[in-house]
């Protein structure tokens, strides 16, 4: 099976951390590797997960990203889910993921909510 193409960018002048997913979100193997990615934020960072470029999303893959969302709630991380996709934003705020972080249609939407030097 095909796996997930993650990127992640560091920018220190905004406190914020980039992550983009792009292929299938499908299996717990996948998700694993999505936390570890948004979990090397830096302390103080914000997380923006950038899912526009996701093929497929599975309920492994939603499960992945709720978790990802109470993590960073612990951690006082403020955390935005980026999807351009209307039918993929739209499965996500059918999963109620909008009541655990902010699922926002641009970058320029996520920013300002993630970052504290925005």
């Amino acid at each position: 099976m095909l796996a997930p193409l993650l990127s992640t960018r560091t920018d220190p002048h905004r406190h914020l951390v980039r992550v983009a997913v792009a292929g299938p979100l499908t299996t717990a193997d996948h998700g694993r590797a999505l936390r570890a990615a948004c979990a090397a934020a830096p302390p103080a960072y914000g997380v923006v997960v950038t899912l526009s470029s996701v093929t497929l999303l599975s309920e492994a893959g939603i499960d992945a990203l709720r978790c990802i969302a109470r993590d960073g709630t612990a951690r006082g991380t403020p955390l935005v889910f980026v999807c351009s996709e209307l039918m993929l934003r739209s499965e996500l705020v059918l999963a109620d993921l909008d009541t655990l972080a902010p699922i926002v249609h641009a970058d320029e939407q996520a920013v300002p909510l993630a970052s504290d030097a925005a």
